[in-house]
């Protein structure tokens, strides 16, 4: 696969040629069950409520946080995967941008997004970029308060969303789907517990467990041959403003409250993960991108155990994995009715093969390359267009206007 320094070797074009380019015991009767006092995992672990919900903050650009007890596994890239991000255009440069984008909301965009800001300054130095987490559902406040040129948001917007940020700001707005990921249900590696329906999610977290006749405590009730059967689950989960809990509560407990027993709000979708490496009875909710070795995902059933699918890369490209979610830029059209150029071009980068491949790296599924948005296919056009009468003409100086603006009738 190419490599970001295919894109560097593009940049060439301006002087050179242009390509466009997953023993039995009897279960306690839930009357009998009385809640442990005393918790399973150390109490310093827990953190309050009122604490996750969190400002938006600058994320490090370090791959690993203070939180992380091991790196990720490393990403492999599948026939099938490679194929589909061949399918991409390639990215052509146009003469360097100066200027800054700004970019907030999605915790577990954050790093994805350095990742491909890294990759876009590697051609264009004089970019400067801002990206700050606080979650996806702070992202459309902050982005109709004009903090930030791109709300980074990772979960299905709502007609109801879109129609809130335009009436808010009296402009139209553009929605840019660069990859896919998905909220999974995550356990220690050394469970042996492999799979999950949606009615079991909703008897393990939800207080009211109104698709569960009985509300689910012990790893028993799951699998009554486990050999952590008599334990308690321990749950842990992140902010529900975050956009790896709305997929997950809108799929297995929608408008129910979290249960009481063994709760445990995390600070981000990361150390939910950590959580599950660490204790042998902990259950959470992270993200796909998140997974460490010591951590596995279970396959999820929404039709009531007949099939179960596993969050891969494909099945979450496919969406056949219950739980899959777009990741997305949003923005506000200005007065005109246009997307600056430079932002443009930077989701245009976003949608290359070599934006792609720096998505893939960061562990999330790719977007549908036969489904770009109308202003990205012309942008495309126009900077091969530019390349080509630079390579003609012998001169570099191309105006970075090439790249076209996007309008109201481009938006996805």
């Amino acid at each position: 696969m190419k490599s970001i320094l295919c894109a560097l070797t593009l940049s060439g074009a301006l002087l050179g040629a242009a390509t466009l380019p997953a023993t039995q015991t009897d279960p306690v009767a839930p009357a009998a069950k009385t809640i442990p006092a005393t918790p399973l995992v150390p109490a310093q672990s827990v953190v309050p409520a009122a604490t996750a919900a969190s400002a938006a903050k600058t994320i490090p650009s370090a791959t690993a946080g203070p939180d992380q007890v091991m790196p990720p596994e490393p990403v492999i890239i599948d026939e099938e995967i490679a194929k589909i991000i061949y399918e991409f255009p390639d990215y052509v440069p146009v003469p360097a941008w100066k200027g800054a984008i700004a970019i907030q909301g999605s915790d577990t965009m954050a790093p994805t997004l350095m990742a491909l800001a890294d990759a876009f300054n590697r051609l264009y130095p004089d970019v400067k970029f801002n990206i700050r987490g606080g979650g996806s559902g702070q992202a459309l406040q902050d982005l109709v308060a004009g903090a930030c040129d791109f709300a980074s948001v990772s979960h299905d917007l709502t007609d109801a969303e879109i129609a809130q940020v335009k009436k808010d700001t009296g402009a139209d707005v553009v929605v840019i789907q660069i990859a896919a990921g998905a909220a999974c249900v995550i356990v220690n590696a050394d469970n042996p517990i492999t799979q999950i329906t949606r009615e079991q999610l909703n008897g393990v977290f939800a207080i009211t467990h109104s698709m569960n006749k009985d509300p689910i405590f012990a790893w028993k009730e799951l699998d009554p041959t486990s050999p952590i059967g008599e334990e308690w689950i321990a749950l842990y989960v992140t902010d529900e403003n975050s956009s790896t809990m709305k997929t997950f509560t809108d799929f297995a407990m929608p408008n129910e409250r979290f249960t009481t027993s063994y709760f445990y709000r995390e600070p981000a979708p990361s150390s939910v993960v950590n959580a599950c490496c660490a204790y042998k009875t902990a259950m959470g909710i992270g993200s796909f991108k998140h997974m460490q070795p010591r951590a596995k995902t279970l396959s999820v059933s929404a039709d009531k155990g007949k099939t179960f699918v596993a969050p891969t890369v494909m099945n979450i490209y496919t969406g056949k994995y219950p739980m899959s979610r777009p990741l997305q830029l949003v923005a506000v059209l200005d007065k005109q009715g246009n997307l600056p150029p430079l932002l443009v071009d930077f989701a245009r980068f976003a949608l290359s093969e070599t934006g792609q491949d720096e998505i893939h790296d960061e562990g999330y599924s790719p977007a549908n390359p036969t489904k770009l948005p109308e202003f990205i296919v012309r942008a495309n056009a126009a900077a091969a267009s530019a390349a080509a009468h630079a390579l003609s003409t012998r001169s570099p100086n191309a105006a970075p206007s090439a790249v076209p603006n996007a309008t109201p009738g481009a938006a996805p």
